[in-house]
């Protein structure tokens, strides 16, 4: 973190959390209600699809059953098959650690990753829906979480039924982590350290991928909560160009204390997936050589993807980030909206990523979303759609007028959705002809999430500013003594 936190506010921090707990938005969930969900496994998922499927009426999209064999199996990992039921009180010394930790949520396979904006409430609401078994916060910055109430309530929002939980912190001082992840402990089942984001912002607050020169403060960072949080620690990692390196680190991290490995199969310098494919077989080898969970990130675009990529690495789970984005229903089975080509599963055919996004947007209705975060996942769930109605992308990118909300969009969906029911009655496709080329597309794309990250980056810098402000007007600088008159 840019500057060391003051003593006091993880005190002010502790206390504002403790307020904000009372939120229905940030609710404690009982160490019963875990026991309940681990010991109920594949039929209690069943059981919540169900109860969607009544929540997802209005957007016509009927969720499938996830009580399959792939939703939860709690027999996954070595050792008994019983689902070990976690301390109570849980403390840093009595807490679940490696397999038993993995039992006790379920043994989840489908996992939604942590993004940056991305991954909030309503969206992991909208996932587990549609098959996710498990799902990870946005990346929370530890130091900003600590000091900022206003980012606090923003970032991290959950309530009982959002679990399993994994909280990620993107950090670089032991300390703050620790004090950010205690705020947390109570509302989720472990807290993740990020050391793959390879993106502009980490470089700048030298946290994420970043660390992966930096070995001593990897290996402090998990040692610190291992040691001293209530709840497991877990990591999520990349590759590095060579096998014997990739290991080393794996296996360093999982000595540090983290109790769960995630790998993403490409290194910090191949930040397109589109790019270059990930490399299954370090996380096969990685896998071979951990004794704890590990889970496989990258190419994960369909359910038969998913599995394949269990089958080839051995992973006992997988995630998804950018692909989920564009088919929240990826984990979904059977498919929503099956695939004509299964080596193109991307973008979705038809209507049925408008009628995620109307069930997505009823979701920001019951739980408060950014403004920003929301149509980040309009363009990622229509924007294929978009490239063809381009009055509508207008609409939608134009600053002025009415803000964006979501009972805005709500019409502007339908609208929508209207048109590529007519084009597939007039034209007989279910697919978009853009009206700009590949080329001018790919452009603009690279343009917004250029734009997306500078406006992250402000917001970051506007938040320090804010609290360095805050921090000058409590303990203003002692004033100068004068200065004395020479001889």
């Amino acid at each position: 973190d840019r500057t060391v936190a003051r003593d006091a506010a993880p005190a002010r921090a502790f206390a504002s959390l403790a307020r904000a707990a009372a939120s229905p938005h940030i609710r404690p969930r009982s160490r019963a209600s875990m026991t309940a969900q681990a010991t109920g496994s594949a039929a209690e998922t069943a059981g919540a699809a169900n109860g969607a499927e009544a929540n997802g009426a209005n957007a016509g999209v009927k969720p499938p059953c996830s009580g399959s064999a792939d939703a939860v199996d709690v027999a996954a990992g070595p050792g008994t098959s019983s689902v070990p039921v976690p301390p109570v009180p849980a403390t840093a010394a009595n807490k679940l650690k490696a397999w038993d930790f993995w039992r006790s949520m379920g043994s989840p396979k489908f996992h939604v990753a942590p993004m940056v904006d991305q991954s909030e409430l309503a969206f992991r609401e909208l996932c587990r829906r549609y098959g996710a078994t498990c799902a990870y916060t946005p990346m929370v910055h530890a130091r900003l979480f600590v000091e900022s109430p206003k980012y606090r309530e923003e970032i991290f929002t959950t309530h009982a039924g959002d679990r399993p939980l994994l909280v990620q912190f993107c950090a670089n001082n032991p300390d703050t982590l620790l004090a950010a992840a205690k705020l947390v402990a109570p509302h989720c089942d472990g807290v993740d350290i990020n050391f793959g984001c390879p993106q502009r912002i980490a470089k700048k607050g030298n946290y994420g991928a970043f660390l992966m020169d930096d070995w001593d403060t990897v290996h402090n960072l998990i040692k610190k909560l291992d040691e001293e949080l209530p709840v497991p620690v877990t990591a999520k990692i990349r590759v590095y160009d060579d096998l014997e390196t990739s290991l080393k680190f794996a296996k360093m991290v999982e000595a540090a204390g983290a109790q769960l490995v995630a790998v993403h199969g490409r290194t910090r310098e191949q930040k397109r997936a589109a790019d270059v494919r990930a490399n299954w077989a370090f996380i096969r080898e990685i896998k071979k050589q951990l004794k704890v969970p590990v889970l496989a990130n990258g190419d994960i675009r369909s359910l038969e993807e998913a599995r394949a990529c269990l089958a080839a690495t051995g992973a006992d789970g997988v995630l998804s980030a950018e692909p989920l984005l564009e088919n929240p229903s990826l984990f979904s089975d059977p498919p929503l909206a099956p695939p004509a080509d299964k080596s193109h599963p991307l973008p979705v055919a038809g209507d049925t990523n408008v009628r995620l996004l109307l069930e997505y947007l009823e979701l920001t209705k019951q739980y408060e979303t950014p403004a920003r975060m929301i149509r980040g996942h309009v363009h990622k769930m229509v924007g294929h759609w978009l490239a063809e109605f381009t009055d509508l992308r207008e609409w939608l990118n134009h600053h002025g007028g009415a803000p964006k909300t979501a009972d805005a969009l709500i019409p502007w969906a339908n609208e929508l959705m209207g048109r590529i029911n007519l084009v597939r009655r007039k034209e007989g496709r279910s697919l978009p002809i853009p009206k700009k080329s590949p080329r001018a597309l790919a452009r603009e794309q690279a343009e917004e999430a250029k734009a997306a990250a500078m406006a992250e980056q402000a917001r970051e810098d506007a938040a320090f500013e804010e609290i360095n402000a805050k921090r000058q007007k409590l303990d203003p600088p002692a004033a100068e003594a004068p200065a004395t008159a020479a001889n």
